[in-house]
């Protein structure tokens, strides 16, 4: 997923002009994806929803300092979002390469089947409890209200 272009910057305005514009941008891509990832089977937009986060807090700890004290407890946000969706991408890599490994060995008629299939378990109720902790995480956000918060900071 490509970050999306900021339109409008002028590198002779002040700092906290051209950041604003920035964080307004990268904000509207994380809004973006969560009705999406907030799906369990979205896999794919629950990782650009990482992306997105990381964008987002890479920039606000370069430029935090341009807004008010909300952008500190964004940042702080957006870092936990990111490991939450992190975490989970992690299951998401890692569920079909230990079935794939099941179909091998299964074909191979060995004894390490009870093994790969305890992973394979413990995967799947890992990503469960992930995705629920990121479904409550993204709601209490919500009720915070601390991206409008970050988004009225970088107004015009």
């Amino acid at each position: 997923m490509r970050a999306r272009k900021v339109k409008g910057l002028d590198p002779r305005a002040p700092l906290a002009e051209n950041a604003a514009r920035i964080v307004r941008i990268r904000l509207d891509e994380l809004w973006g994806f969560a009705p999406k990832a907030l799906k369990e089977a979205r896999v794919g937009q629950q990782h650009h929803m990482r992306i997105a986060a990381k964008r987002l807090r890479y920039f606000l700890e370069i430029t935090e300092s341009c807004f008010g004290p909300d952008a500190e407890v964004a940042r702080h946000r957006a870092k936990e979002l990111q490991g939450i969706l992190g975490d989970l991408h992690d299951c998401d890599v890692m569920l079909p390469r230990v079935e794939e490994h099941m179909a091998q060995v299964r074909d191979d008629a060995s004894a390490a089947l009870p093994g790969l299939e305890a992973l394979a378990a413990h995967l799947k109720e890992r990503r469960r409890e992930l995705f629920a902790q990121f479904r409550e995480f993204w709601a209490d956000q919500e009720r915070d209200g601390i991206w409008e918060r970050l988004e009225r900071e970088s107004a015009p």
